[in-house]
Parts: C-alpha cells; structure tokens; sequence
C-alpha cells in the first residue's frame, strides 16, 4: 500500500509542491540542510523553534500542528529571521568558500544561491531586491571581501523571504 501511494501520480505531481506555508521545524531543517551545519548544534535550533511557536514532541493537542498561515505572526517571522541570520553566520565560511566559483558577477552569485536553495521561483520583485543588494555598495570585483560581506546577508535575505516559506 505504502509503496503504490507514493509512486502514485498524484503524489509525485508537482501541482502539490510549495502549496503549503512550512512548519517552524520544517523552515529550521530545510535551511540547515541548504545551508550548512557544520558546528552548527541541535541546541542551537530548539530555542529558535519554540520562539516560533512549535515545541517539538509537544503538539498543542492531539490533532498536531496547524497547517496554514497561522504559523505566521510578527514575532514567529522575527524568530524565523533571526534563525536565518544566526545559521547564515556560522556558515560564513562554508557559503563564500562554495560562491568562489560564481565571484565574476552579483548575477552568477545570486543564480548559485538560487538553485542551492529550493524556491518555487523568486516572484520578479524579490529577485530584483537580491540582486540590488548584492550590487550594493562599491562597484562589484567578486573580492573575497565582497563575498565576505555579501553572500550571508544575501543567504539571510533569501531564507527570510516569501517564497522560502512554502514546503
């Protein structure tokens, strides 16, 4: 049974993809694994998780979590934000060091970002604010300083913004 309601048309569809506003936990462990872990604990993401309104193991009743934008208030988009700054900083490293490749343009840079993180597409408005961010500042010359400085704030942007999420 198991087998043929996975392999079944309907769930492979991908009209069901990215159709649904991601739980706090799903939001945390997608953006480790798209980001980076490494010295990165698991206690680093427990707090972070109940300052978005989801304690693990502890559903407020035996329906589980809600679906849907409740997940969202102003603090819970504060918390995921700052998730997303935290994370992004520990792996500062890790993120310039995979960006080298990309440093000859802002463009390039933010095409490798954008097919490492998983986005139903970036609507043209958020694009344009990726993008500005990285010309932001000095001329672009793909210096280590400007990745230092670019690629985990465009990594914070990015995991804070609408369309990230969606599961």
């Amino acid at each position: 049974m198991l087998r043929r309601l996975l392999h079944s048309p309907q769930f492979l569809s991908s009209a069901h993809v990215y159709q649904r506003y991601s739980w706090p936990v799903e939001y945390v462990v997608r953006a480790v694994k798209e980001t980076g872990w490494r010295g990165f604990s698991v206690d680093a993401a427990i707090t972070p998780l109940v300052n978005m309104g989801q304690s693990l193991y502890e559903p407020p009743d035996v329906n589980g979590w809600a679906t849907g934008p409740r997940w969202f208030s102003t603090s819970s988009m504060l918390a995921r934000l700052n998730f997303a700054s935290t994370l992004a900083t520990s792996q500062r490293a890790n993120l310039v060091r995979d960006a080298q490749p990309f440093r000859s343009s802002p463009e390039r840079v933010l095409e490798h970002l954008l097919s490492r993180y998983q986005t139903p597409g970036f609507s043209s408005d958020g694009y344009s604010a990726l993008h500005d961010y990285l010309r932001s500042g000095i001329r672009w010359t793909g210096t280590d300083a400007q990745l230092n400085a670019k690629v985990p704030g465009a990594v914070r942007l990015l995991l804070g913004s609408a369309e990230y999420q969606f599961v």
